[in-house]
């Protein structure tokens, strides 16, 4: 054999071990790559998530009612429109105290004066209005002068606008016990599955609560954000938690 054709065989010798050693490497990386997201996904999998629910009914204990006295004049009496109105707001603080209704859970508002036009763009009148807030326990004096505005009529006392909104006092207590609630009946849903899957439960490894929702009773109306109606005096509230626990 020649000194020419000796390199040559020697050097496809060196080129044919360097490609088994690099496939040997990519190898083992391959097989270590494979085992780590094995492992992950094993333990990934070693869990069991749950959606667990509570929803409570309560009755609203406090009411907010928001009214807006009016009175039109032109112009030139706008004064006079003042004193009217000035004089309708006396009329139904003295109506909500006859109710036992504290003043200070009445709230005034400045006074507006609106001007009202005519179909061809002139001034024709203006609209004085007042907006007052009433805040307080006594939900049934309120409504009683709310959804009865004849009474007020009979004052001379004349409702631009009215809405009653309904509240509860202790609402911060209420979602503390409905996030315990929830998170009992997350383990509860856990605990039964892993029972009928022959595992055992272990330790809680996540849990997210989701937002609150405030409805009238029976509705199905919820969103991203939360809901809260005010309109309903018995309300509805719904919370889920998000739980993962370790099976053993």
């Amino acid at each position: 054999m020649s000194r020419e054709s000796f390199r040559n065989k020697t050097k496809g010798v060196e080129m044919k071990t360097a490609h088994a050693v690099i496939l040997g490497i990519s190898l083992v990386v391959a097989f270590f790559l494979f085992g780590v997201f094995f492992y992950a996904a094993r333990i990934a999998d070693n869990s069991i998530n749950v959606v667990g629910a509570a929803t409570k009914r309560f009755d609203s204990d406090i009411v907010k009612w928001r009214l807006t006295l009016s009175r039109t004049s032109d112009e030139k009496a706008l004064a006079v429109a003042y004193k009217a109105l000035q004089t309708d707001v006396e009329s139904l603080r003295g109506l909500l105290k006859a109710q036992a209704i504290d003043e200070k859970d009445i709230t005034l508002q400045p006074i507006n004066s609106n001007r009202v036009y005519g179909p061809e763009g002139q001034t024709s009148t203006f609209n004085v209005e007042q907006t007052l807030i009433v805040i307080t326990s006594n939900i049934a004096a309120v409504e009683g002068l709310a959804l009865n505005p004849a009474v007020l009529l009979e004052s001379g006392v004349i409702l631009q606008n009215s809405n009653l909104e309904y509240l509860n006092s202790k609402l911060a207590d209420i979602k503390m016990e409905l996030l315990s609630e929830a998170t009992k009946d997350a383990r509860r849903r856990a605990e039964e599955i892993a029972k009928n899957s022959g595992a055992s439960l272990g330790t809680v490894s996540s849990l997210r609560a989701g937002v609150f929702q405030i409805n009238e009773p029976f509705s199905n109306e919820v969103s991203d954000y939360g809901m809260y109606n005010t309109q309903a005096k018995v309300k509805d509230i719904t919370v889920t938690v998000r739980a993962a626990f370790k099976i053993e």
